[in-house]
Protein backbone atom coordinates (compact mmCIF):
# COMPACT_ATOMS: atom_id res chain seq x y z
CA UNK A 1 0.00 0.00 0.00
CA UNK A 2 1.32 3.56 -1.10
CA UNK A 3 1.94 6.72 1.26
CA UNK A 4 -0.69 8.40 0.18
CA UNK A 5 -3.28 5.43 0.33
CA UNK A 6 -2.46 4.91 3.98
CA UNK A 7 -2.72 8.58 4.78
CA UNK A 8 -6.32 8.28 3.08
CA UNK A 9 -7.32 6.50 5.84
CA UNK A 10 -5.88 8.45 8.88
CA UNK A 11 -7.25 11.61 10.18
CA UNK A 12 -3.12 12.87 10.58
CA UNK A 13 -0.67 12.30 7.89
CA UNK A 14 2.16 13.02 10.11
CA UNK A 15 1.88 9.90 12.16
CA UNK A 16 2.28 8.00 9.16
CA UNK A 17 5.85 9.82 8.35
CA UNK A 18 6.76 8.93 12.08
CA UNK A 19 5.80 5.49 11.72
CA UNK A 20 7.71 4.81 8.50
CA UNK A 21 10.49 6.57 10.45
CA UNK A 22 10.43 4.08 13.08
CA UNK A 23 10.52 1.14 11.14
CA UNK A 24 13.25 2.74 8.94
CA UNK A 25 15.16 3.12 12.21
CA UNK A 26 14.49 -0.40 13.44
CA UNK A 27 15.75 -1.72 10.02
CA UNK A 28 18.60 -0.27 9.69
CA UNK A 29 19.51 -0.90 13.49
CA UNK A 30 19.62 -4.06 12.45
CA UNK A 31 20.92 -4.47 9.21
CA UNK A 32 24.09 -6.85 8.92
CA UNK A 33 27.07 -5.86 7.04
CA UNK A 34 29.39 -8.78 8.32
CA UNK A 35 28.71 -10.45 5.13
CA UNK A 36 30.13 -7.71 2.81
CA UNK A 37 33.34 -8.16 1.16
CA UNK A 38 33.49 -5.48 -1.77
CA UNK A 39 32.32 -1.78 -1.67
CA UNK A 40 31.40 0.34 -4.46
CA UNK A 41 30.58 4.48 -3.51
CA UNK A 42 29.74 6.82 -5.68
CA UNK A 43 28.40 10.73 -5.94
CA UNK A 44 25.60 11.82 -8.28
CA UNK A 45 23.89 14.93 -8.96
CA UNK A 46 20.12 14.50 -8.27
CA UNK A 47 19.08 17.40 -10.10
CA UNK A 48 20.49 20.50 -12.38
CA UNK A 49 21.03 22.37 -9.33
CA UNK A 50 23.56 20.27 -7.98
CA UNK A 51 22.02 18.82 -5.08
CA UNK A 52 23.91 15.35 -4.48
CA UNK A 53 23.37 12.04 -3.29
CA UNK A 54 26.39 9.75 -2.09
CA UNK A 55 25.75 6.05 -2.93
CA UNK A 56 27.67 3.28 -1.33
CA UNK A 57 26.86 -0.43 -2.94
CA UNK A 58 27.55 -3.89 -1.90
CA UNK A 59 29.12 -5.02 -5.50
CA UNK A 60 28.83 -8.58 -4.99
CA UNK A 61 25.43 -8.32 -4.23
CA UNK A 62 24.47 -5.56 -6.29
CA UNK A 63 22.74 -3.69 -3.30
CA UNK A 64 22.67 -0.34 -2.43
CA UNK A 65 23.57 -0.29 1.03
CA UNK A 66 23.46 3.30 2.45
CA UNK A 67 22.35 6.11 -0.03
CA UNK A 68 22.94 10.30 2.24
CA UNK A 69 22.38 13.23 0.84
CA UNK A 70 24.97 16.16 0.28
CA UNK A 71 28.50 16.44 -1.11
CA UNK A 72 30.57 14.26 0.80
CA UNK A 73 28.58 12.91 3.33
CA UNK A 74 30.04 9.73 3.53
Amino acid sequence: MSVVAISLCTRQPTCIWRLLSRVVAEVRDAADYSGVVRVGTGDTAKRRNQSCINIMADLDYQRARTITEGKGQR
